[in-house]
């Protein structure tokens, strides 16, 4: 009896020094889980693009807020991908959070420094802020690395109506004619400077070769507008009116023609139009449907 109870006893105290060893040696934690092998960077890239494209789709889907989160898991991951860093810039620009969205475009400007794309970026942020100064400091620099590049000269050919320099605005214009002779959006502007300067001739024709490159209802509409202004009330001018405003009712609206850069002559020679008797109906209908 004795000899069993040692033995009971041994068989405790060997009991108690194995489970020891299985619960505080590391080693014996294999016995219970498997192997994991830890990623490498080629692994976490990897990893990192793929939340990268649902992180796009969520963007697309206007998920910015979501779309930012994995996006910044994702640089965690893969701190120096700089297309995960445009993309976390253009959610946040869309949530409205142009700070953190130019501090993310910094980030990629300290990776690839000659990244053009950014300078034209931030340039276009600042634009939307009215930071004018900054956006041409930015749309310059881009220029410098990229001086082929059609939109980033009509952004600074943009930036220099809103501070109503319009003679570097058309030379800015010019730059882009010479490269695409078709871009029907600066030839557009650049009857809207000629309107500015009196020279109602220059800009109706702008006017009219930006309305036969594009079926866009601004042209066409700025087009009759500046008929109206030199000739009068025709079939033809009412018909190409009534169509524009039909296609896109916000140009009734003042503060829309001053977004879209119209200057105070033509938003002036617009008002007279849209008071004929002519007008008046087709104007009314047009911005009850934009309220």
């Amino acid at each position: 009896m004795k000899m069993m109870k040692k033995a009971s006893k041994i068989f405790k105290c060997l009991l108690g020094v194995s489970l020891i060893k299985i619960f505080f040696v590391p080693n014996s934690s294999i016995a219970f889980f498997p192997r994991i092998n830890e990623p490498n960077q080629q692994e976490f890239e990897s990893t990192s693009r793929q939340i990268g494209k649902t992180a796009l789709q969520l963007i697309q889907f206007g998920e910015y807020k979501e779309a930012i989160k994995i996006l910044k898991l994702a640089l965690r991951l893969n701190p120096t991908e700089e297309t995960l860093w445009t993309a976390l810039a253009d959610a946040q620009f869309k949530s409205k959070d142009s700070n953190n969205a130019l501090l993310s475009l910094d980030k990629v400007l300290v990776i690839n420094p000659k990244n053009a794309s950014i300078y034209f970026a931030k340039g276009s942020i600042y634009m939307n802020s009215k930071n004018l100064e900054n956006a041409i400091l930015m749309l310059n620099q881009g220029l410098l690395l990229d001086n082929k590049n059609e939109t980033g000269y009509f952004q600074l050919g943009n930036a220099y109506i809103m501070l109503k320099d319009y003679k570097k605005a058309l030379n800015t214009y010019n730059k882009v004619t010479k490269l695409n002779p078709n871009f029907w959006q600066v030839i557009n502007n650049q009857g809207l400077i000629l309107y500015e300067i009196n020279k109602k001739e220059e800009a109706h024709s702008k006017f009219k070769l930006a309305a036969k490159l594009s079926n866009n209802a601004e042209p066409r509409l700025a087009f009759a507008i500046s008929s109206y202004s030199m000739k009068g009330i025709s079939i033809e001018t009412l018909n190409i009116a009534k169509n524009a405003l039909i296609d896109n009712p916000k140009y009734a609206d003042i503060e829309y023609q001053s977004e879209q850069l119209w200057g105070r002559k033509l938003q002036h020679s617009a008002q007279l139009f849209f008071k004929t008797k002519e007008m008046k109906k087709v104007v009314r209908e047009a911005r009850e449907k934009t309220k």
